[in-house]
């Protein structure tokens, strides 16, 4: 059975190539910004050959979209079979570290609670949001996130984590939250009452207990999340270089695995006949000559090492990251592949830089997005249920 989906804050589509990529087939896509709207469709028809007809998008706020509309532009009877997924990453610079922790009450903050009302009122099967690591780490936030538990907890099974891009193959440094939910009768017919037993006394634990990261960690995890045992620990398994002289060759240390440097995965030959790839701000600055290899201490002008992984790429306007060994900051197609989108997707001449590397780095890396899908087509697809290791069996057995 291949699952449709619907994309909300589609962006320039990652999330949806990851999901795409795995099997399943986003029939209806919303974003708010028209910019990145033009890259989404430039982006998807160099990549699958899709029109605009066939990517059925909806320009506009959340905020402004009603059940009826959806329900008028979607295939027939797909709202209510229930037999579809939603998908989505609210914006998430309220939650940020980097912003002013507004949380709920910003402008940006406020479109995860809607969205999570989108999500109730339109019943799918399952559900998937993406934010940003501070959605856990501040008490306030955490305080928000735990309302939005309890009010899906009346009609789905939920399980959320924190995933690091890097641990999965991508050249990044990029943690992000994962809150995923199934909805509850669906589960019920598909793998029964002890099931059900299981997950709900997993749920109630998250929502009795004190509501903390570390209980976000050791209470919830019954979902099967993706693991690639290469690369856990990425960050501390290795022994990455620190700083090289600008200028200079450092060489790789064949200890490293290749696949998360930017040398070896990004800045490689193949890159430089790719479309996007002459897109890079043409401002110069003598720093772009001093600034050492590897130095990313600073809030800006932070320089990559090629023998190492990328810091977050979260770009604005002329903020981007420098070229390990070239005076300048990276093109719109470094970035791309810092981000693990496929080099067959490409933005159109005309979208102003700053657009492109907002709407690129705001995405979810590619293969991430990917191997979510893979575990979400799994757990649909099993009609059996097995206790993961890492579940708390003691707590699991009391509530039973």
């Amino acid at each position: 059975m291949t699952y449709k989906l619907l994309s909300f804050f589609t962006g320039a589509g990652l999330l949806d190539i990851g999901f795409r990529n795995v099997g399943f087939d986003s029939v209806w896509h919303n974003e708010f910004n028209p910019a990145y709207l033009t890259g989404f469709k430039y982006g998807m028809n160099s990549l699958y050959g899709l029109t605009e007809n066939e990517l059925n998008i909806k320009q506009g706020s959340i905020t402004n979209i009603s059940y009826s509309e959806i329900k008028r532009n979607t295939p027939n009877n797909l709202l209510r079979n229930g037999n579809f997924g939603v998908i989505g990453g609210p914006p998430c610079p309220d939650f940020s570290n980097g912003g002013k922790h507004k949380g709920s009450e910003g402008e940006n903050g406020k479109l995860t609670g809607i969205y999570i009302d989108v999500i109730l009122e339109l019943k799918p099967e399952f559900f998937v949001l993406e934010n940003v690591k501070g959605l856990i780490q501040k008490t306030k936030h955490r305080n928000y996130l735990f309302s939005l538990m309890k009010k899906v907890s009346k009609d789905y099974y939920f399980d959320l984590n924190l995933l690091n891009a890097l641990e999965f193959g991508v050249p990044q440094d990029r943690e992000r939250v994962f809150f995923i939910g199934f909805r509850k009768d669906s589960l019920m017919e598909k793998k029964g009452v002890t099931f059900c037993q299981h997950i709900q006394a997993l749920n109630n634990i998250s929502l009795t207990s004190n509501f903390s990261t570390k209980a976000l960690s050791t209470r919830l995890n019954w979902f099967d999340w993706p693991v690639d045992s290469r690369f856990v620990g990425a960050k501390t398994l290795f022994e990455w270089p620190n700083l090289s002289p600008y200028g200079k060759t450092p060489k790789l240390s064949s200890t490293l695995p290749e696949r998360l440097t930017v040398g070896a995965s990004v800045f490689n030959e193949s890159i430089n006949n790719l479309p996007n790839q002459d897109d890079t701000f043409r401002a110069f600055s003598e720093k772009f000559h001093q600034i050492k290899e590897g130095d990313v201490s600073r809030k800006s002008f932070k320089r990559l090492h090629r023998w190492r992984y990328s810091p977050t790429a979260a770009y604005g306007n002329n903020e981007v990251h420098l070229h390990p060994w070239l005076p300048r900051r990276l093109s719109v197609r470094e970035v791309m592949r810092i981000q693990s989108v496929p080099d067959e997707y490409s933005l159109p001449f005309d979208m102003t830089l700053t657009d492109k590397f907002k709407t690129i780095s705001n995405g979810v890396p590619v293969i991430l997005a990917e191997r979510i899908a893979e575990q979400v087509a799994s757990f649909l697809k099993s009609n059996s249920y097995e206790i993961p290791e890492n579940v708390n069996t003691e707590l699991l057995t009391k509530v039973c």
